[in-house]
Order: structure tokens, then C-alpha cells, then sequence
């Protein structure tokens, strides 16, 4: 071991110290206002778990999984909402009758007529088989927003529902397309069922104000439809994700909107459905990572936060903390062990580096296992922590050398050697090459798809956070980004590519996006070892612009 005993146990110290301290501020409990004592009106409900999805027609639901959900469900409210009659979803009828529960019976409207007709015959038929277990009858979700018929279409199927059960009767969409659309449908709806979204609205906003938006939106409505009974049919936050504008996703927030939602509507009267009972791992393939995360339980059928008292992101902090100082540890060995002979503040420097290097690797994992949903997924998130793994083993003893640290292998080199390995180019120089091709790479990839395919795409912030202030430190310490290093065209432009990036994501996302502006810095981070080169390549187009001039 190169480090010093004494200035290891100070490293030590440090890591423990800021390990401890960032997961009790991760963890930290959060005060809310309490939901109202009992249940919650209505909650949307879909029997799928892990790979099934309601795209694979050959999909049949477990009556018995239905039952054991409507059995959980049970405890927290009466209702829940189904959105077609299909795949097995019609048992949800009966056995909602069993339990002494009532069913929203949502009848799926698509652009196949024949589809559409067997929806509304079976609808039809449960609903007077089952009167007393279903509460109204939503004909057609968001069909208006997907185009996929028209208002007239709409009034007509309402209309044979309405004739064929004498039950109530509904259409549900976002609050633009019912303000739109004519008259006659409300007029064939015995009350209008609105969705409100508010980190899918078009100015997504906060938990902490999603229910005055709310309340101000269903006010806009209400004057829209006078006399008419405004239903809330989906209301809800998503747990995980990305930020959009000031909504952030997170176990905090989806607690926080319910819980506040909830008490609005007791005080005001007003009848409502949440989104949703469940994370629904399908509709990752949608809506990226938030799309699975709507659910108030799990997957595997947990509660996610109390309905009252304080609230905590990560209520295992503890465990956390533990495993993360593990994972530190093992850094701040490699670092002693491969790394330079650092005096004492050098030794806490590193303890702190090895104690944030060890919470975003966890941090990493835990997105990881959030995020992925298919193997091809999967092992895309293996390779970004195998990337991860790199960093600390090549790059973060480098930092501990300072001046006396390697530099990278040029990318046209480390490429050479990719397309001929050779024994004789084995050394560390190569070794922090490949670790950085691999991560520059990788990382512009995803501010590709962040800049022009942004609205489901994630932040991998842990992924890409650590390797972006390794390389930039490490090139800091070496002096790299003040001068114009020999062959390094390819360098030259993947900086040029970093910023003009970090400037189209800041200018898609807006300013209120902590995580979207965290990237953009992650992007200049990555630009900085190789800025000299960029401003000397600058700095030559315009002398030879001056000198064709002159």
C-alpha cells in the first residue's frame, strides 16, 4: 500500500463521515399533511406484472391474481377503475361483487370498429349481470387525444350503453380535448370525467402546487360545463423518473400530491379516481422509466409510503449507508493501493472522493434495477457500471499522483489499438484511453437522445457523474485543458459536440430542471480535458478566415 497508515485512517474517517452524512440527508423523514382517515375513492387497476402487457393478445389475467389484488386493494378503498373488458380483465367485475367492492368498467375504444363493437357487448353484459357492482361506465379512454374517432363516434357509443344498461355513463380525457370538443357529448355523458396530470401537463408542475393547478383547472372546467358533475378520472405522481420543468418524480413527491389531493377533495366534495394502484412495468416501454411508477404499491405488491406521518425517499437509509460505505471503502483500498503517496488533507481529500464514489455507485445500482425492464436493457445498465467499475480502478488512483499522473491515450490511438492489439501499448495510458472512449462515448449518446428524443429519456446522473469529474480532474491536475495536446482531432470535436449539447438540452428543458442542468455540467465536465485543443482549432478557423480576408 503506497498511502501512509495514518493518512489511510484518515481517509477512512472521511469516508465514513460523508457516507453517513449524504444517506441521512437522502433519507431524511419529510412532514406532509396526513390524507383523511379512510379510504380513497376509486384507484385505477390493471393486473400486469413484470413482462405481461396488455399488447400481447394471447395474455389471459389470473382470476386468482385479480382476487388476491382486490383483496390488498380492499384496504385502501372500494373502487377501482378497469379500462377494458378484455384479457381477462371482465373477471375484475364479478370479483369485485365478491368482495363488496365496485368497479369503474372501462370499455377500451380503439379505430377497429369490430374491436370496439365485442368491447361494448361485453361491457354490456357484465353490467347487467353485475348492476349493484358497478359504479358508472366509462366508454372510451383518451380516444379524442390518441384521434382514433370523433366526438360524434363518442356520443353514439354512450348513447347504446346508456340505452342497453340504464347505468351511468362516461367519456374520459384530458381536460383540452373535452374544452374542444362540441356540446353533444357531455350532453350524452351523465358527467364529464376530466384527467389531471400534472407532471404530463404542458407546463409540468411540482407536487407541492399540483393541487392548486389542479383546483384551478377543474374550476376552468366546471364554468366550461355548468350544471354538469366534473369527475376526476386519473390524478396521480409518478415515484420515478425524470424531472420535467419543476415535477420531480420521487417517492417524496407522489406521496406528497396524493396525500394533499386526498385532503382537497374531502373538503370540497369531490369524487375521484388515482392513478394508479400498481407500478406497471409495461408502460416503461411507453413512457420510459416514470411510466412504471404511478402506483401507490409496488410490483411486488409494498406500499410505498404511510398515508400519514412523515415520509422518507429512502426509509432504509441505514442499510444504505452501510453498503455504500462497503463500496467506499473498496475504493479508498484501491486508491492507497494503486495510487499515488498523498500527506494528511490528501488522505481526507481521498476519503471523501472514495465516500461519494461509493454512494453514486449504489445510487447507480439502485437506478439500474428501477430502469431496466428487458434483458437487452439490462445488460446496457451492467455495461455503464462496468464503466463505473473502470473509473475507480484506473482513473481515481490517477488523481492522487497530481502532476506525476498519466494521461489518456489519444482516442485515434486507443482506436488503433481496439482494431490491432499489441502487448507492447499495455500500460496505463491505454488502460485510462479505453476508459475514457468508453465513457465519452456512452455519454454522448445519451445527450444525442436527451437533445433531439428527450420527453422519456432519463438523466443517468449517477452513471456518468462520477467519470465526469474523475476525467475532469484528473486532466486539472495533468494541466491538459491548457494547452492544445498533439493529435487530438477526435477529442477536438467530441468537445465541440459536449457543449453545443449541453446548450440544446438547457434550452429544451428550461431552467427549472435541476437534473437536465446537472447533465449540462456533467457535458462541459467531460468537454474540459479537451478544451485546449477546441479553443486552438477555434482560434485557427478564424486566423484563416482573417488571413483570406487580407
Amino acid at each position: 500500500m503506497k498511502m501512509a497508515p495514518v493518512t489511510f485512517l484518515l481517509g477512512l474517517v472521511a469516508t465514513a463521515l460523508i457516507t453517513v452524512f449524504i444517506w441521512k440527508f437522502l433519507g431524511a423523514p419529510v412532514d406532509m399533511v396526513d390524507a383523511p382517515a379512510g379510504k380513497v375513492h376509486c384507484v385505477s387497476y390493471t393486473p400486469y406484472r413484470g413482462s405481461d402487457t396488455p399488447f400481447n393478445p394471447d395474455f389471459i389475467a389470473d382470476p386468482a391474481r385479480i382476487e388476491a389484488d382486490l383483496v390488498l386493494l380492499s384496504s385502501v378503498t372500494d373502487c377501482v377503475r378497469i379500462y377494458s373488458v378484455d384479457l381477462g380483465l371482465a373477471a375484475t367485475v364479478p370479483l369485485a361483487a365478491k368482495h363488496g367492492m365496485q368497479v369503474l368498467l372501462g370499455i377500451w375504444i380503439g379505430m377497429d370498429e369490430e374491436k370496439n363493437a365485442k368491447q361494448i357487448a361485453q361491457a354490456i353484459e357484465l353490467a347487467n349481470a353485475y348492476p349493484k357492482a358497478i359504479r358508472a361506465i366509462i366508454v372510451g379512454n383518451e380516444v379524442l387525444l390518441r384521434g382514433e374517432q370523433t366526438p360524434d363516434d363518442l356520443v353514439r357509443y354512450l348513447k347504446t350503453v346508456k340505452e342497453a344498461t340504464g347505468l351511468p355513463v362516461t367519456y374520459a380525457d384530458v381536460t383540452d380535448f373535452w374544452m374542444k370538443a362540441p356540446p353533444a357529448l357531455a350532453d350524452a355523458a351523465d358527467f364529464v370525467t376530466i384527467h389531471i396530470l400534472p407532471y404530463w401537463e404542458n407546463n409540468p408542475t411540482s407536487a407541492a402546487e399540483g393541487v392548486n393547478y389542479l383546483k384551478s383547472v377543474r374550476e376552468d372546467v366546471a364554468a366550461h360545463f355548468p350544471g354538469k358533475r366534473i369527475f376526476i378520472g386519473e390524478t396521480g405522481f409518478p415515484s420515478h423518473g425524470r424531472e420535467r420543468g419543476g415535477a420531480v418524480p420521487s417517492i417524496v413527491s407522489e406521496a406528497r400530491y396524493l396525500r394533499e389531493f386526498a385532503a382537497y377533495a374531502e373538503s370540497v366534495d369531490l369524487d375521484y379516481n388515482l392513478i394508479e394502484a400498481f407500478d406497471q412495468p409495461w408502460k416503461r416501454a411507453l413512457e420510459g422509466t416514470v411510466g412504471g411508477h404511478w402506483g401507490f404499491f409496488t410490483t411486488d405488491r409494498e406500499p410505498k409510503f404511510p398515508w400519514t406521518g412523515p415520509v422518507s425517499e429512502h426509509p432504509k437509509w441505514r442499510l444504505e449507508a452501510g453498503s455504500s460505505f462497503a463500496l467506499s471503502l473498496l475504493v479508498l483500498m484501491i486508491m492507497a493501493w494503486r495510487g499515488g503517496k498523498p500527506e494528511a488533507l490528501g488522505g481526507l481529500a481521498a476519503g471523501f472522493g472514495a465516500g461519494f464514489a461509493g454512494t453514486a455507485l449504489l445510487l447507480q445500482a439502485e437506478h439500474s434495477i428501477v430502469a431496466w425492464r428487458t434483458p437487452l436493457e439490462g445488460a446496457v445498465e451492467l455495461l455503464l457500471f462496468a464503466q463505473s467499475l473502470a473509473v475507480v480502478v484506473f482513473v481515481l488512483p490517477e488523481i492522487t499522483k497530481k502532476r506525476q499522473a498519466a494521461g489518456p491515450m489519444p482516442i485515434a490511438a486507443t482506436l488503433d489499438w481496439l482494431r490491432a492489439p499489441n502487448r507492447a501499448c499495455l500500460g496505463m495510458p491505454l488502460y485510462l484511453g479505453l476508459t475514457q472512449l468508453a465513457v465519452a462515448f456512452s455519454a454522448m449518446v445519451v445527450s444525442m437522445g436527451l437533445s433531439f428524443d428527450n420527453r422519456y429519456r432519463d438523466f443517468p446522473l449517477a452513471a456518468f457523474g462520477l467519470a465526469a469529474l474523475s476525467l475532469a480532474l484528473l486532466a486539472l491536475n495533468r494541466g491538459d485543458h491548457k494547452r492544445a495536446l498533439p493529435n487530438r482531432r477526435e477529442e477536438t470535436l467530441f468537445a465541440l459536440l459536449f457543449i453545443v449539447n449541453a446548450g440544446v438540452i438547457a434550452f429544451n428543458e428550461g431552467p427549472h430542471n435541476a437534473e437536465a442542468l446537472t447533465w449540462c455540467l456533467l457535458n462541459l465536465l467531460f468537454a474540459l480535458p479537451w478544451i485546449g485543443n477546441l479553443k486552438a482549432a477555434v482560434f485557427g478557423v478564424f486566423s484563416s478566415a482573417a488571413d483570406a480576408k487580407a
